[in-house]
């Protein structure tokens, strides 16, 4: 639901056709850029369209060319994406349900969890420890991308605090998940001595 709202947002600022609107999500809202792949906002935007939640117009706009001709600018006739009364109204309640519920969510790392014994315990501490240094790899990615950024607007302050809480989160359960499984193996070996 999150990318419908991050289009309906975006076309409630103002009408756009669909690679402006990737532009402006990779842009703008670099936290969203991996997960609103091109073929996704079309695909969404014909969603939208097709539940009458946009109106889709064929007009003359100045864009920018395909491959090489990508630089120049000229008048192009582009499918232009324009939010409809009943769209402003699926964003507001979308915005306001997204906002004011919580759905627990499992990752695949918990489902792993329940199998862990599957693994010798030095096996699980390794790859838990490979999994954390993915989980910091991408957190300094995000830290990076606020600093190349400067934005300092509401929005991408709470966006950027959020990731970086849940990145935090999931490094701290990692390093106590680690030491817990570290300890199990450090008693298999006491006994086998």
């Amino acid at each position: 639901m999150y990318k419908q709202v991050m289009l309906l947002g975006l076309l409630l600022e103002k009408p756009m056709y669909g690679q402006q609107i990737r532009e402006v999500i990779e842009t703008h809202h670099d936290l969203f850029a991996d997960f609103i792949k091109k073929p996704t906002i079309y695909y969404q935007l014909e969603r939208l369209n097709h539940d009458g939640y946009l109106e889709i117009r064929r007009e003359n706009v100045e864009a920018p060319g395909t491959g090489y001709a990508h630089e120049e600018l000229a008048q192009r006739e582009r499918d232009v994406y324009y939010i409809t009364e009943a769209g402003r109204q699926h964003f507001s309640a979308l915005l306001r349900e997204m906002l004011g519920t919580y759905t627990p969510a499992l990752s695949d790392v918990d489902a792993c969890l329940f199998f862990l014994h599957h693994l010798a315990p030095s096996e699980a501490v390794a790859l838990l420890k490979e999994r954390h240094a993915l989980v910091a790899h991408y957190r300094s990615l995000v830290t990076q991308q606020i600093e190349i950024h400067h934005v300092i607007d509401d929005a991408h302050q709470l966006a950027n605090d959020h990731k970086l809480t849940l990145l935090d989160a999931e490094l701290d359960w990692l390093s106590r998940t680690i030491e817990h499984v570290s300890r199990k193996q450090h008693a298999i070996n006491n006994v086998n001595i």
